[in-house]
């Protein structure tokens, strides 16, 4: 219901006070800040690496059941997580926000949730001010940033489900808005802490190829290095890089959720050779994914805006393609593009993937593989109207 609503509103509403409907979208996600969870239990696992730091621990070091020290709650967060026996892969920027609800509040779980929200609220805050503005600094409407603003899945998934795609918006949102006042040692900055919130922004980087002249991408990237570098180094030991690795590799050839192209492979994969063939496929379609994103992000229409955001945005759903697990808080991300854009496959799509919440309907958890069906057959029929309609070249200039 909400989301028809949204998309009734996106298409025949016409906005005359963009303020006040900023205002609704800033009220709907207030509505979650006294609330739990209820769509996701990472925010157990976001409290214990926060107490962990707390108390003088590295994250980074141990698995949640190999923990011997004791603090508040430690139990009950053990029994709330849902990766009690793999490492921790969140960045170091992620770890110091979860230290500091671990600091305000120490003894309670409700009371660390209240302080992720509020923090997670304030990012989308500034979020919801700066797109506007940047909008209208790109000449675009700035009525479109309602796109993002009152969009029902970046509302539950982030202020309300508690995802740090809310940091990672903002730090990518100031960097595109500090290289277009041409501040591009601030926008470096902002795009290492993005990275330093979420790995994805390191795949975006290949598009400044294009964007800047040589020396100003070699420096950028020099300057998004050594903040993102920074950022880890109150938390390196011996064994953080060989437990970061060993989770990503569990996370490419294990973890399997609401995929599209990876399941139809997988399927072929039974029927031919008669077992799952993640282990061998799974890093094979990330690698693939890559060097698409690459061949995107170099061709030589990306230095002016329209075509800068066009790509990033094909770039990352061609990763999300390929990718062998879509949680539904990973397409805020994609939506939050659309908004520089004429695709609407995005948004479409953020409204199918409510579906796959199906599977947390049953004790198993087994996914419907029609409502997926469903889900993709309709994205991906919205995404080729949109490349018809757009006229995209999608083929890497010389």
């Amino acid at each position: 219901m909400c989301f028809a609503a949204y998309a009734y509103f996106i298409r025949y509403k016409k906005v005359k006070s963009l303020g006040f409907y900023l205002f609704l979208g800033i009220l709907f996600r207030l509505l979650f800040l006294l609330s739990v969870p209820t769509l996701s239990d990472d925010y157990f696992r976001f409290i214990w690496d926060g107490q962990l730091s707390l108390n003088g621990l590295n994250p980074f070091d141990a698995l949640p059941t190999e923990v011997l020290a004791e603090f508040p709650n430690k139990q009950a967060l053990l029994n709330g997580m849902n990766s009690p026996n793999y490492f921790t892969v969140y960045p170091p920027v992620a770890q110091f926000i979860y230290f500091v609800c671990a600091w305000l509040s120490p003894n309670s779980i409700y009371g660390s949730v209240i302080v992720l929200r509020v923090l997670i609220f304030l990012c989308e805050l500034g979020t919801l001010l700066l797109l506007p503005k940047l909008l209208s600094s790109l000449k675009l409407d700035p009525n479109k940033a309602l796109l993002y603003a009152l969009n029902p899945l970046v509302i539950v998934e982030l202020t309300g489900n508690l995802h740090f795609e809310g940091f990672m918006i903002f730090f990518l949102l100031l960097a595109v808005f500090l290289l277009v006042q041409q501040k591009n040692s601030l926008s470096a900055l902002a795009w290492g802490l993005a990275a330093a919130v979420k790995l994805l922004p390191l795949l975006l980087l290949p598009i400044f190829i294009r964007k800047l002249k040589v020396g100003q991408a070699l420096l950028f990237y020099l300057l998004v290095g050594f903040v993102f570098l920074a950022l880890w180094l109150p938390f390196y030991s011996s064994t953080m890089i060989e437990h970061l690795q060993q989770s990503v590799n569990l996370y490419h050839a294990t973890f399997e959720f609401n995929a599209s192209i990876y399941y139809l492979i997988r399927w072929l994969g039974f029927e031919l050779v008669g077992y799952n063939v993640i282990g061998i496929v799974g890093a094979w379609l990330s690698k693939i994914a890559i060097v698409l994103m690459v061949l995107l992000f170099i061709r030589r229409s990306n230095n002016v805006w329209p075509n800068f955001f066009n790509s990033l945005l094909l770039g990352m759903a061609v990763y999300y393609f390929l990718a062998l697990i879509i949680h539904p808080w990973y397409l805020c991300t994609l939506v939050f593009l659309s908004v520089f854009t004429q695709y609407r496959f995005a948004i479409v799509w953020s409204g199918m993937v409510i579906l796959s919440y199906f599977s947390y309907s049953n004790a198993d958890f087994q996914e419907n593989y029609w409502l997926i069906a469903a889900e993709y057959c309709l994205v991906f029929f919205i995404l080729v109207k949109d490349l018809k309609r757009n006229s995209l070249n999608l083929t890497t200039a010389t």
